[in-house]
């Protein structure tokens, strides 16, 4: 419930709750403010409906047939594999989300959780986990500091970006540091290119998701 209210709380200070969420928090005493609210529930289905074009089918198609073929290249058992497709498929569903609603859904989080961690004991015994654990704990750690920090501004990190993250590592164990810091790099570097481009500010936000891509990738078949 805390990190539900939390999560409605920073949405409200990036004024991004529907006009119907925001009437109902303020009636059950939740003061979300007046600019909390940007559209109706009807413009926010709108938004997260899906309706992907045909080159964007190919590109998911063949981006899966490279992640799913990556596999025995590297060396990985057939059963280990079959757990990597299964967080491949779940982060590219979370990266379409992302994409087009700038959300990652919770259950593309606890699969990933799942199956990495499934995959990190298979691969590396009750060391593999205890690893992953810890990961995920530095991970919780450094996004809780960052959005104390900056608390004021609503959040620096999204709940569905830490959620994301968390789950990542945790599947990566002992490679978290190497696949965050492929992300976090590829992401950088997008934005710098975006900024002399003049396509995108110093304030505006980039969905994460697909450079959390890279972090699974990194973390998992390259070097977990």
């Amino acid at each position: 419930m805390g990190i539900w209210l939390a999560d409605c709380r920073s949405q409200a200070l990036k004024g991004a709750l529907t006009h119907e969420r925001a009437e109902a928090l303020r009636e059950a005493g939740i003061d979300v403010g007046k600019d909390a609210s940007t559209r109706s529930e009807v413009q926010q289905q709108r938004r997260c409906s899906f309706s992907p074009r045909p080159w964007q089918r190919a590109v998911l198609a063949a981006a899966m047939a490279l992640w799913f073929a990556a596999q025995p290249l590297f060396g990985v058992p057939w059963h280990q594999g079959a757990l990597l497709c299964v967080c491949g498929v779940a982060m590219a569903s979370g990266v379409v989300c992302d994409l087009r609603a700038r959300m990652i859904p919770l259950e593309c989080c606890a699969a990933l959780l799942v199956a990495g961690g499934a995959y990190q004991l298979l691969r590396h015994g009750s060391i593999g986990i205890a690893e992953g654990a810890v990961a995920a704990a530095a991970v919780l750690a450094v996004c809780w500091t960052a959005n104390r920090i900056a608390r004021k501004s609503g959040g620096s990190v999204g709940f569905g970006d830490i959620r994301c993250m968390t789950a990542l590592a945790f599947a990566c164990g002992p490679a978290t540091l190497l696949g965050a810091a492929a992300c976090y790099v590829s992401a950088c570097t997008f934005s710098i290119v975006g900024m002399l481009m003049h396509r995108l500010g110093r304030r505006d936000g980039i969905p994460m998701a697909p450079f959390l891509s890279i972090w699974l990738a990194v973390g998992t078949t390259v070097l977990g």
